[in-house]
């Protein structure tokens, strides 16, 4: 009986020394995942234009999770990329908020300022990918990049951890496109479908820092906005409420118009100055009623907005159901 008392507290020594040893370790803390990626891969970006992703995916980690950018690489040849993707360039940028007060260059040079940023990065919390206007001087094509991850639990080496697809950005979007008639007092209006207008636009960014409408009829002859045949809409903004910083020019062919190179876009602002219920750079013209051959005011309505802020853009406005009266 003896003997078995002496076994029993042995064994309870035993118990309690190994829990004493084991109590005194460290409980690990947190967790990170062997399964961290970005969900949109590949993600594309078009030059020139600012774009943000979402964060990493986690997989249940620990946050915060902190990412540093460890090596870019062009795709194409499997070279370091760094310098084109992660290059300083000198934009320019707003400073202050635009509005249709600040009509005159001089007054809109006081709203922008150039700033040096590089075409890409990664937020070190989270690992949002992040592209700037300077994307604009990174070659079109593909490229991918290695990343580390870390938090509390501990560092995970992500390489090729998205492909970054580099796209041409377009130099103009038109967003917007209607068509109607109406008497020459603009009281009754017919709507047509704006199938009938046919919109080409044209962009030479060597040229001079202009943009040009032209409106045609069905047989390609141009309307004379000199001699009236060509005017803006009454009650309506036309383009020069968007662009007031140089006058309006009217050609026998066209309407000109100048603009402040080098802007982040154009329009600056976001409402006119006597239209301020209108949208960003919705633009009313009409073709007289008393040059088509319909007799009845062939009225245009377009938003064109201009991505790249230098050269000429030519905008060619085809309406197909009309024929020029001179």
């Amino acid at each position: 009986m003896f003997k078995n008392k002496k076994l029993g507290f042995i064994a309870l020594l035993s118990a309690l020394t190994l829990l004493t040893i084991y109590g005194c370790q460290k409980v690990p803390k947190g967790f990170i995942s062997d399964n961290i990626f970005y969900n949109v891969n590949p993600f594309t970006v078009s030059q020139g234009i600012t774009t943000v992703s979402t964060g990493l995916v986690i997989d249940g980690s620990t946050t915060p999770i902190n990412v540093k950018l460890l090596a870019v690489r062009d795709m194409a040849t499997g070279k370091d990329a760094a310098g084109i993707l992660l290059k300083l360039d000198t934009i320019r940028v707003f400073k202050g908020t635009v509005d249709y007060n600040d009509s005159t260059e001089a007054m809109l040079n006081l709203k922008l300022k150039d700033s040096t940023l590089a075409p890409f990065s990664v937020n070190s919390i989270g690992g949002r990918l992040q592209f700037t206007q300077a994307t604009k001087f990174v070659p079109l094509g593909n490229y991918n990049f290695d990343i580390q991850v870390s938090n509390i639990r501990g560092t995970k080496i992500i390489n090729n951890a998205c492909k970054i697809v580099v796209q041409g950005a377009s130099p103009d979007t038109l967003t917007y496109l209607a068509y109607n008639q109406s008497d020459s007092k603009f009281t009754t209006f017919v709507s047509k479908s704006a199938s009938l207008l046919d919109v080409k636009i044209t962009h030479n960014a060597s040229g001079p820092n202009k943009i040009i409408y032209v409106w045609k009829d069905k047989n390609g002859n141009a309307f004379n906005p000199a001699k009236g045949e060509v005017i803006g809409r009454p009650g309506r903004p036309i383009w020069s409420d968007w662009d007031p910083y140089y006058p309006q020019l009217k050609t026998d062919t066209s309407l000109e118009y100048g603009y402040p190179a080098g802007v982040p876009q154009m329009p600056v602002f976001s409402a006119a100055k006597n239209y301020p219920g209108f949208g960003t750079a919705i633009t009313y013209y009409s073709i007289a009623g008393t040059h088509n051959d319909l007799g009845a005011n062939a009225n245009t309505t377009f938003t064109i907005n201009y991505n790249l802020t230098k050269g000429t853009f030519v905008v060619v406005i085809t309406v197909k159901d009309i024929v020029r009266v001179p």
